[in-house]
């Protein structure tokens, strides 16, 4: 769990933002979507593991952690530091009361076009205040790594590592993308990893890859193939690192060449 004075710092920088826009209260949205998970752990210490919550964050007093009911035996509820545990039949009903007895008028929401359910939508858009995006905002706020989060950056880059080392003591032709993949994932889960992952392949036949990633198959996998695995993990406490290196027996081809000499330019421009 961050220090106090982490938690702290995070409340701070986001009702920074929240004055900023003027806003009464941020509703932050998380479901069990790689990727979409962690705004809520961020503002909570709440981790997702099936379906969805909310964390509810008035720009003065304290956070709630709403859940729909049917999620109450699913995750770890004694982990959070946002001690209010709101369990309603459905969430957005009891965020729309929330904001009418509090009269709010102006309420930001993060993962308002991406994550937030239909059912929560409905309830709130009828409301009397007005509803936010505030995703720009709040990815902003949360971009800044203080020392303490950095530790935890440096964490799941070497659990990301160890895991790459292992693939690439199993790539061997003859094997399959998934059997060259799997000692990563056996790593990453061995040091904290969890569920937290999204590792895909791109990958072609005589010396160039399909312009397209996709989960490693069981496709046996030739001295000419060109594999570029793409590792991407949270790490125990949350954070997301992503590493890649391109992986053949054989040679390139000469437009794989090229491109390999193009890239470094382009990514200076």
């Amino acid at each position: 769990m961050p220090t106090e004075q982490e938690i702290a710092r995070r409340y701070r920088n986001i009702r920074a933002a929240m004055q900023a826009e003027h806003v009464d209260a941020l509703i932050v949205c998380g479901n069990q979507y790689s990727g979409f998970e962690g705004a809520v752990r961020y503002v909570s210490g709440f981790e997702i593991v099936h379906r969805y919550a909310c964390v509810l964050i008035p720009l003065e007093g304290e956070p709630a952690l709403v859940f729909p009911r049917e999620a109450r035996w699913i995750g770890d509820k004694a982990a959070p530091w946002v001690r209010e545990h709101v369990w309603a039949e459905i969430p957005g009903k009891w965020l729309r009361e929330q904001a009418g007895s509090k009269r709010w008028k102006r309420v930001a929401t993060y993962g308002l076009d991406f994550v937030m359910a239909v059912r929560d939508f409905r309830e709130l858009s009828g409301g009397g205040f007005e509803l936010v995006p505030f995703d720009k905002q709040f990815d902003l706020a949360r971009a800044v790594k203080s020392e303490e989060e950095l530790v935890h950056v440096r964490d799941a880059m070497v659990v990301i590592l160890e895991g790459f080392r292992a693939l690439v003591s199993a790539y061997e032709p003859g094997k399959t993308e998934a059997e060259i993949m799997a000692p990563a994932v056996e790593r990453f889960f061995a040091l904290g990893g969890g569920a937290r992952m999204m590792n895909i392949v791109l990958s072609g036949r005589h010396g160039e890859a399909e312009a397209h990633f996709k989960i490693p198959s069981l496709r046996v996998v030739r001295p000419d193939d060109l594999l570029l695995y793409s590792l991407e993990i949270a790490g125990a406490e949350g954070y997301w690192v992503e590493f890649s290196r391109p992986l053949i027996h054989g040679g390139i081809s000469p437009r794989t060449r090229a491109m390999s000499e193009v890239y470094p330019h382009a990514m200076e421009a």
